[in-house]
């Protein structure tokens, strides 16, 4: 079973081989480009390593590799989860559920927002089950529109 620990700078490495093995399984069928761009932009390693100076990281790891990994920061009013995204291998294990879980405590007494990309069904219900609620659309072409979810403490 994986632990639980924050994340790190040192742990970039292992971050960005995370996002190598879910970001192509989970967008491709959606849109490759956007996978690709996705890699390149967000889970850079300068991206990745900024993104755990500056806010909460919460990793799983598994004899010494991490299978998952999930967020949490700002964005204007918003308290956000930027990231939660767990090893193919290990989905449906209950390893996204415990992130899911400590990013909630994390965040305390305020709405925790989140953004999805349209088309990425099995999340969209991976969040409703857990209490989010989509609450608006935003078009992002030329690439899938996003979806912001909310959940109220």
């Amino acid at each position: 079973m994986a632990d639980l620990r924050p994340g790190t700078v040192a742990d970039v490495p292992a971050i960005r081989a995370l996002g190598e093995a879910v970001v192509p399984a989970t967008y491709d069928p959606i849109d490759a480009a956007y996978a690709r761009r996705m890699l390149d932009e967000w889970w850079s390693l300068e991206r990745l390593g900024a993104s755990l100076q500056r806010i909460p990281h919460v990793v799983a790891e598994d004899d010494g590799r991490i299978v998952g990994v999930a967020n949490l920061g700002p964005k204007d009013d918003r308290s956000v989860m930027w990231k939660l995204y767990v090893h193919p291998e290990v989905q449906g294990t209950g390893v996204g559920t415990r992130l899911l879980d400590a990013i909630i405590e994390l965040n305390g007494d305020r709405t925790l927002w989140l953004e999805r990309v349209d088309g990425n069904d099995r999340v969209a219900g991976f969040y409703a089950a857990h209490g989010f609620v989509e609450a608006e659309t935003v078009a992002n072409p030329p690439w899938p529109d996003d979806i912001w979810m909310r959940r109220k403490p």
